[in-house]
């Protein structure tokens, strides 16, 4: 992991249509770096008079530099070919084990977290929570993806087909507070031993600040140090009332 600041500028940028027509990003930041699926780039834009770098996570890499996704709440969503941006990382920890490929969980919120690994291909299945005319088409959702698609109306029914021959597998989920917490208070102690869930990255500081960072202060406790080890994290860890303030609401 690279852990100095790289100054660089945006090569690219494409428009996406997620879930529910909401509306994304594509940059190509210029560098030559490495990463793993799972991690992300700490950018810094200019677009604010003071800034502040926000996680934005890689799903591609290119002869000039990495893909990176930003959503149309993000600084960087504004960015345009040219506009110069400040980068650390990547950062973060892949929940990749390399042995076996993980089902993917999500519901249209949080469909950007699961993304990087769809590009790369490295999963088995993707379960969607919410209805099937929710699946955008075009450029977000090939005829490959769609064929390992399940879309389950309800949590419920992810969970059940979890928990069957055909859920069996390492698990990588993503989702809105509510819905990861009544997801970790229904899935089996064995189901909970295969799985990561996705925690906010957002407040990660990006600039190797820990020995001062809020998040490891031993007088506030703020929940799970997710800047370190995140952004995904093993269900089993989790607390929900702990680590409450490490959770992020997607729109």
């Amino acid at each position: 992991m690279k852990d100095f600041v790289t100054d660089s500028r945006i090569l690219r940028c494409t428009d996406l249509n997620f879930f529910g027509d909401r509306k994304c990003r594509e940059f190509e930041v210029a560098g030559a770096e490495s990463y793993a699926v799972g991690q992300y780039l700490m950018i810094r834009t200019q677009n604010r008079e003071v800034g502040w770098p926000y996680p934005y996570f890689i799903h591609g890499k290119t002869a000039k530099g990495l893909l990176v996704l930003a959503r149309e709440d993000q600084d960087l969503y504004s960015g345009r070919e040219g506009d110069p941006v400040e980068y650390w990382g990547p950062r973060g920890t892949s929940p990749l084990n390399g042995t076996e490929l993980p089902i993917l969980v999500t519901e249209p919120a949080a469909y950007f977290a699961v993304y990087p690994f769809i590009c790369e291909k490295a999963y088995q299945k993707l379960i969607i929570i919410g209805t099937e005319n929710t699946v955008p088409a075009g450029n977000m959702i090939s005829a490959e993806i769609i064929n390992s698609v399940e879309i389950c109306s309800k949590l419920s029914d992810a969970v059940k087909l979890l928990e069957t021959e055909a859920g069996r597998g390492p698990v990588i989920a993503a989702f809105n507070p509510g819905t990861a917490e009544t997801f970790a208070e229904s899935v089996s102690k064995d189901r909970k031993n295969n799985t990561v869930l996705l925690v906010s990255n957002k407040k990660a500081c990006g600039i190797d600040g820990c020995k001062g960072c809020y998040l490891h202060s031993g007088d506030t406790k703020f929940g799970i140090n997710v800047c370190c080890k995140g952004p995904f994290m093993p269900l089993t860890v989790i607390d929900f009332k702990a680590d409450g303030r490490c959770f992020e609401t997607y729109l």
